[in-house]
């Protein structure tokens, strides 16, 4: 078991900023927490299992809102018959004309 601080948690490649961490300490009851760090006493976490959660669990709100509009984006320009270049790419209605 390797055992830090909040800070070293957020040291570690792929995690959240430290108050994303302590944000997401705050509402997640299961997070694996040794002590909870309270008036000048440090977080203290066991680092392994700490980083394995926030892999498992993190949820970038701001990255799945701009997926989601993207998709959204993508959908509507396929869906829409004023697209600048319906059929473009469908080889079956070329192959269809030219019979």
């Amino acid at each position: 078991m390797n055992v830090g601080t909040l800070a070293d948690l957020g040291k570690i490649a792929g995690m959240p900023s430290v108050p994303s961490i302590a944000r997401f300490i705050a509402a997640r009851d299961d997070f694996p927490v040794i002590q909870h760090g309270r008036y000048g006493k440090p977080f203290v976490l066991d680092l392994d299992a700490a980083a394995a959660f926030v892999r498992e669990h993190w949820r970038d709100g701001r990255n799945e809102r701009t997926v989601r509009r993207i998709a959204a984006m993508q959908e509507a320009a396929a869906a829409d018959p004023q697209h600048p270049l319906p059929g473009l790419f469908d080889h079956n209605a070329q192959d269809a004309s030219a019979e």
